[in-house]
């Protein structure tokens, strides 16, 4: 039996996408500005994380904008990290970002990385390697002088989202490749070698992916990064753990909780 007429409409009418909204600004914007304006309020308000947007030739014609146009007013919102492409299928909302604090009040070392759920972070590579300049400046140790290499990937619904590359001196834990790396470093090397970090100095850079991270990434070459660099060390100063973690730039917010009490100033 069909439906009534009335409820045929009522159920296409909730399918349907919502409409696009009104381009915004005056005649002194730029229309792919406006276009912009227009296409950021219908994904922030209409829309939700992982939904498609009409296609450019759909935008253009509902509008009466040129193909360019509507290119570089998507393009921008690309570049903004709001939305991304994939090949042969769209242009979709993006996920939202995990929100990374730059301090947790568990263990001073520990990060987004370490936070996943059981099973997110899993082994890469683990090996013995000659430490490379930039580790042994890191780590005070001679140039070549092995070093362990271990290599994790965290996974967020089925996909690696950061790369965790961290380096120990050999000669501070040399069984530290026989023994369970599944819980974060600096666990393994306090609770199994008493190596105890005191202090650690951090860095952060945005980087873009050369092809071995990306690769690992599923992302495309150059795509940005943002990097972790961190150097542990134990109370006497003596450099423990040199770690570099990269995290996909559209898949993380960086946080931090400041507070007054943190921060003394000197008054004259």
């Amino acid at each position: 039996m069909s439906q009534p007429e009335g409820q045929a409409e009522e159920r296409a009418a909730a399918e349907a996408p919502p409409p696009l909204r009104p381009l915004r600004g005056g005649a002194a914007i730029p229309r792919w500005l406006q276009l912009k304006h227009a296409l950021r309020d219908h994904l922030s308000f209409d829309l939700s994380p992982g939904d498609r947007i009409p296609t450019e030739a759909e935008i253009g014609a509902h509008y009466g904008l040129s193909r360019i146009t509507v290119r570089q007013a998507v393009t921008s919102l690309v570049d903004e990290g709001l939305l991304h492409r994939q090949q042969g299928r769209g242009t979709f909302v993006r996920l939202a970002r995990r929100e990374a604090p730059l301090q947790n009040p568990g263990h001073f070392l520990s990060s987004a990385f370490d936070e996943g759920p059981p099973g997110a972070v899993r082994i890469h590579a683990a090996e013995t390697v000659p430490a490379p300049n930039w580790v042994a400046s890191r780590l005070e140790i001679a140039t070549d002088a092995p070093a362990h290499k271990i290599r994790r990937l965290l996974e967020r619904d089925g996909r690696p989202v950061a790369i965790r590359t961290s380096f120990v001196p050999l000669t501070l834990a040399p069984d530290l490749l026989s023994v369970d790396l599944s819980p974060p470093l600096h666990l393994v090397l306090e609770e199994v070698f008493g190596l105890i970090a005191r202090e650690a100095q951090e860095r952060i850079e945005v980087i873009r992916a050369d092809s071995f991270r990306a690769r690992l990434l599923t992302i495309a070459e150059h795509e940005p990064l943002v990097m972790t660099e961190r150097v542990a060390a134990d109370a006497l100063g003596q450099a423990i753990e040199c770690t570099r973690t990269y995290y996909r730039a559209d898949g993380f917010s960086f946080t931090r909780t400041l507070r007054r009490d943190e921060v003394h100033a000197v008054r004259s």
